[in-house]
């Protein structure tokens, strides 16, 4: 198993002390570095999207040398930089259309919504006047439970109005729903044109500082006088732009990296200016001189950086170093140099033999199961958590205590976690006009985080980590486990996981009646294939038609039986459908906890 982690140093290097030998040559080199990968920012963004500028004639390594007379290696390292932040911003600019994308579903869901309502009223206001014409009370649609009786119209429940106060009362409605509609419709167009332009054109370029830090300059006050300094804006932007610089390592370098290396014995023999000092970190600046920091040690992971750098060529990997330059409240400048390593943990364990460990990730608690190597279901348990009203630190701490107790809950079984891949991003993007309640549990639903905790688990306790789609799984768990084995949504969703990741898909087929109710084609497809495809068809199809029936009604016996009546042609009657058995769980009103 690989991770990826970064760990600043143990201490600040402030510049007016004598933690750092040639200091000036060092942060000169950090603002040459942000200079030149604004101009190659630029020139790459000119050469995707308009096919001109000067690397459309010579490549980025020759322009570096001929316009800066810098090296191979900081150009090599200036150019990752630049064309990083560049496809940074091209996938950025995907996940705003995909957004985009789902909130105008959501739209045209809520626009749906309000012409429906909009038809019901219409159709009320016109068995109304059906009514008072001919004195006859015609229902207006299907479903409804309005009634009048000698004028007196019966509502839902107990409640009446007099006829004239409820035909007010629906042309009020009627009146607000046009206008809701028309809104809607308006606001949705809009946001389509957004979408459009999103698509048609190339993403503006990075202002490099942010552009709120940016549009202060042309701030004013009430009375029209400038409201920034602009000096102290300048220096604020420059200190932004030039704040950091990173040279990634490399694998045929000795020193795992060209740039930076720690103090060699050789080293230390010939530079006085080391004053022996066997932890300094000599970094290479653009001018030729060679900049040290005395006594570097990462915060965290040190012996794992020693290893990477003594380890044999064969397996040696590349360390990247990233330099920060910050100014105090004082205006006293230092930095903060960090170190990223590849971490590779190559005991651990993923095979799936002796089964695994599947966890169903939620906003507020995880669940957890137990599964042997045949799919049976072994143990199982709730770890819970509260992220309501608490700050992001606070949320991240009680993540890491929980995620703690789930990497004992591996270690302690000696299985892998099989665990949901999801992508939160795009799914908030279609949280316009949804359930308020669950909006809220959305947002603070820290998926990330879970995961990274995760990952860091696993590697620490040396257990495997598989990720897998979750799609349906919910709806396998809850049709055929909840009931069968008492168990909540959760973790009936949580065994489904693990056994989709075990691939013991012939333990997630649907039941024998619900199979039979299927269509013809997909009961084909999932029977003979039994692969993922046709499972997940057969799901889709059971989803569908359930929609909208309680949770804690599958606690109840699906209702499959049917009398065996006869047809006035002496034929039996079909076995009711699907969709009749989700209209007679739809009415079901009592909840089983």
């Amino acid at each position: 198993m690989d991770i990826i982690r970064t760990v600043n140093a143990d201490r600040r290097y402030y510049l007016d002390e004598d933690k750092i030998y040639n200091a000036d040559s060092l942060v000169d080199t950090i603002r040459r570095f942000n200079d030149i990968k604004i101009q190659m920012y630029n020139h790459l963004y000119d050469l995707r999207y308009d096919n001109t500028g000067v690397f459309s004639d010579m490549t980025y390594s020759q322009w570096c040398t001929d316009t800066f007379g810098i090296n191979a290696y900081y150009a090599c390292a200036i150019y990752s930089a630049a064309s990083g932040a560049l496809s940074s911003q091209n996938e950025l600019n995907k996940i705003y259309i995909r957004s985009k994308e789902e909130d105008l579903k959501a739209r045209d869901t809520k626009i749906g919504s309000v012409k429906e309502q909009l038809e019901r009223k219409q159709a009320v206001k016109k068995s109304l006047d059906l009514y008072r014409t001919t004195k006859k009370w015609k229902t207006p649609y299907t479903g409804c439970q309005l009634a009048i009786d000698n004028g007196t119209v019966h509502l839902s429940g107990k409640k009446t109005m007099d006829t004239g106060s409820f035909e007010r009362m629906v042309e009020q409605n009627i009146r607000d729903l046009k206008h809701r509609l028309k809104m809607l419709i308006s606001s949705r167009e809009r946001a389509g044109k957004k979408l459009e332009d999103l698509k048609r054109f190339p993403p503006k370029r990075i202002l490099f500082g942010t552009k709120k830090l940016y549009s202060r300059k042309d701030a004013v006050d009430k009375e029209g006088n400038p409201a920034v300094d602009r000096e102290e804006w300048k220096q604020e932007l420059n200190d932004k732009r030039h704040a950091s610089i990173s040279l990634p390592g490399r694998h045929t370098s000795k020193d795992c990296n060209f740039l930076v290396r720690r103090a060699s014995v050789k080293d230390l023999k010939e530079k006085k200016y080391l004053k022996g000092d066997k932890d300094a970190l000599i970094i290479r600046c653009m001018d030729g001189t060679e900049a040290v920091l005395y006594g570097f040690h990462p915060a965290q992971l040190g012996e794992e950086w020693l290893k990477a750098l003594f380890t044999a060529p064969v397996s040696r990997k590349p360390v990247c170093y990233s330099i920060q330059l910050k100014r105090d409240p004082d205006g006293r400048l230092y930095l903060i140099p960090s170190v990223t390593l590849l971490l590779e943990n190559h005991h651990c364990n993923e095979s799936l033999e002796d089964g695994c460990v599947s966890i169903d990730l939620n906003y507020d608690h995880v669940a957890l199961t137990d599964i042997d190597k045949d799919g049976r279901y072994i143990s199982g348990e709730i770890l819970k958590f509260d992220p309501e009203n608490k700050t992001s630190g606070q949320i991240s701490d009680e993540i890491g205590r929980v995620m703690s107790k789930v990497g004992k809950f591996c270690a302690d079984r000696k299985k892998p976690l099989i665990m949901e891949d999801i992508d939160t991003v795009i799914s908030r993007g279609g949280m316009r006009y949804g359930n308020a309640k669950g909006n809220r549990h959305a947002s603070v639903f820290a998926y990330r985080k879970m995961t990274s905790c995760l990952e860091n688990q696993a590697y620490e306790r040396s257990f495997g980590l598989i990720k897998i789609d979750p799609a349906y799984t919910s709806q396998m768990g809850k049709f055929l486990f909840m009931r069968k084995m008492g168990i909540s949504i959760h973790a009936a969703a949580s065994y489904a996981i693990g056994l989709k990741g075990m691939g013991l898909l012939e333990l997630l087929l649907p039941d024998k009646e619900m199979t039979e109710r299927l269509s013809p084609s997909i009961r084909e497809k999932m029977l003979q294939g039994k692969d993922m495809p046709g499972l997940m068809a057969a799901w889709r199809e059971i989803t569908k038609k359930f929609s909208g029936v309680y949770t804690h009604s599958f606690y109840r016996k699906i209702p499959y039986a049917h009398k065996e009546e006869r047809t006035k042609t002496g034929k039996l009657k079909k076995p009711k459908s699907l969709g009749a058995i989700a209209r007679e769980m739809k009415g079901w009103t009592v909840r089983y906890c």
